[in-house]
């Protein structure tokens, strides 16, 4: 790998770890007002962190293309 690939995916890298520290405090609060509403208890057996965290990682993605 030359240099220049090594540095555009350390860039790359970094937006992306820019971007998951803006979105997950955001996902968070979805996940937990998701969890208080009456018909979504139960549903979920993941804990927050984790459906948190699953849900910032499937759509950040999207920012890229």
């Amino acid at each position: 790998m030359s240099m220049t690939a090594k540095h555009k995916h350390k860039e790359g890298e970094l937006e992306f770890k820019l971007l998951l520290a803006f979105v997950l405090p955001v996902f968070l609060v979805t996940t937990i007002l998701k969890r208080l509403m009456p018909w979504n208890w139960g549903s979920d057996k993941r804990s927050i962190l984790q459906a948190t965290r699953c849900a910032a990682y499937n759509s950040i993605p999207f920012a890229f293309m």
